[in-house]
């Protein structure tokens, strides 16, 4: 993959209450931004100094921090078919956000999953911080879905080399990665054939070798690397005109997206062209 990691991802937005007044969060181009806020580190120092809390500046610091958390990749959905339920409105101080109060219950279900991610925690629990970002809703937990996804990418292509800085991390979080891949790769492939109960063998492979997909009897192994939850899941790229893409990269000339799809049949692979996206996306 080559370009920013961001490339060809919709801008995103909310609105929450921040002192009274309706103010809007704009992800774009890989960033969240506060745009009702013009200093924003003079209020961030007027927050400390004064104890006076920014509601903006406090979702712009938890996103920080959880912009490279696994966890986000457990409790967000996992493709179209996999939407989130938010189980308990919002509290009145978080107009926007979900989860907030202490003791505040705070569940997010999956509608076509038997999972459940629920927290009955302090506002001051790291937890608790995850639950108010993902309540963000609209696209916005996607898009930290995405930043999670590119900042391990990044990682795993960094830790090819057994010696390299965070070789160790890696290998770690390698259970927690093959399970993300797993359940999203998954999701699309029941989506594309229309069985729900496929059954799908997946192996995670390195960067940078060919990907496959092939029948099993009744059901399908598939070989996808990590970065393919990147390249092709986040951006929504999983199935173009009846076909499952396996790769996909940005055309050499910048004007559009190069993927590598296969058939029902599993024919061997083919490419298919996209052009760019419209304006302002």
């Amino acid at each position: 993959m080559t370009g920013p990691w961001w490339a060809g991802l919709s801008a995103a937005e909310a609105r929450l209450d921040c002192g009274g007044q309706p103010h809007r969060l704009r992800w774009a181009a890989g960033e969240l931004r506060a745009l009702d806020h013009a200093d924003l580190d003079g209020e961030q120092i007027l927050s400390v100094l004064a104890g006076q809390g920014f509601p903006c500046l406090e979702v712009l610091d938890l996103w920080a921090r959880y912009a490279a958390d696994l966890r986000v990749l457990i409790v967000t959905s996992r493709g179209p078919a996999d939407p989130l339920a938010a189980g308990t409105p919002p509290p009145s101080g978080w107009t926007g956000l979900a989860g907030g109060g202490a003791g505040q219950v705070m569940a997010f279900a999956r509608r076509s999953v038997s999972y459940r991610a629920v927290s009955r925690v302090p506002a001051d629990d790291p937890d608790d911080g995850l639950d108010r970002v993902i309540g963000l809703g609209g696209l916005l937990p996607d898009r930290l879905a995405a930043t999670v996804i590119a900042a391990w990418a990044g990682r795993l292509r960094g830790a090819a080399d057994p010696a390299s800085i965070g070789a160790g991390e890696v290998a770690a979080a390698r259970p927690a990665l093959h399970a993300a891949l797993y359940g999203r790769a998954v999701s699309a492939l029941r989506s594309w054939t229309g069985q729900r109960d496929l059954a799908v063998t997946l192996t995670m492979i390195p960067e940078g070798q060919p990907p496959r997909l092939a029948r099993d009897g009744d059901g399908m192994v598939a070989e996808l690397p990590f970065g393919w939850l990147a390249d092709v899941w986040a951006r929504g790229l999983t199935t173009c005109w009846g076909r499952f893409c396996l790769a996909a990269a940005p055309r050499p000339a910048g004007d559009g997206w190069l993927l590598s799809t296969v058939g029902p049949d599993l024919d061997p692979p083919r490419p298919v062209t996209l052009g760019s996206p419209p304006p302002g996306n």
